[in-house]
């Protein structure tokens, strides 16, 4: 019988849990909040792990229980560059390595807290990326920063102009503000990559929105970077 081997995602705010016995089987096992998630009882119920954590509390702890911990430190399928690895993010390097699996050129852009765009070339190069706030940072921005605005919560449909309240002048302002900044960094991305045809992946919690007012994006599903999580194992333990 194959391993089971749990995959964990922990981000800012949450936390995504699949069970994988296989490359291609990965099974959704929750969502739980980052601030009440227990590495502890992970580790004592599940003998194989493998996490992508951007909490450097819970990084430590984990990889003090033994599990296998995503890093730029480690040997990682990617083709040399100069991108310097041990200062990113391991759910940016997992986002790159789930790229690895489809056609090159390709970028990843993971729309959560942050946004963060991730650039793998065609010769397997992960070559850096960009990161930018996500609609909730610029929200809490003006919000913590200003004396009346108020904190507005996210929403797929976009005003239309002129914003006729605080409310919808707040959501134009961000929301287009995001947009902006994305179909900018793709149409660079392209330029860069011009002849070939760049590929464009987005993830994350927050994806569903920018897919509905942007074009040329595929989704890449609630498991992406799950999956370059699961393939950096596989690299790690065929070695």
């Amino acid at each position: 019988m194959a391993e089971l081997l749990r995959i964990l995602n922990i981000g800012n705010t949450h936390v995504q849990a699949f069970d994988s016995t296989g490359p291609d089987v990965l099974i959704p096992a929750g969502c739980f909040e980052t601030a009440d998630f227990d590495p502890r009882r992970e580790a004592a119920f599940h003998p194989a792990l493998a996490v992508a954590s951007v909490v450097p509390d819970l990084t430590r702890r984990l990889r003090e229980a033994g599990a296998f911990v995503v890093s730029g430190r480690e040997s990682l399928p990617f083709a040399r560059s100069a991108l310097d690895l041990t200062t990113v993010g391991a759910d940016r390097i997992a986002n790159a390595a789930a790229l690895l699996t489809g056609p090159l050129p390709a970028i990843s852009i993971d729309f959560g807290t942050a946004i963060d765009i991730e650039y793998v070339t065609a010769d397997r190069q992960f070559a850096g990326g960009a990161i930018l706030p996500g609609r909730l940072l610029l929200r809490r921005a003006l919000h913590d920063h200003t004396a009346q605005l108020p904190l507005i919560p996210l929403s797929d449909t976009l005003p239309g102009l002129p914003g006729l309240n605080t409310v919808d002048a707040l959501r134009i302002g961000t929301d287009r503000a995001a947009l902006g900044a994305v179909r900018e960094l793709i149409r660079e991305w392209r330029t860069l990559c011009a002849p070939a045809a760049l590929r464009v992946i987005a993830c994350g919690g927050d994806r569903h929105f920018f897919l509905k007012h942007l074009d040329g994006m595929t989704d890449g599903g609630d498991d992406f970077t799950i999956r370059g999580i699961r393939q950096l194992w596989d690299f790690h333990h065929a070695r």
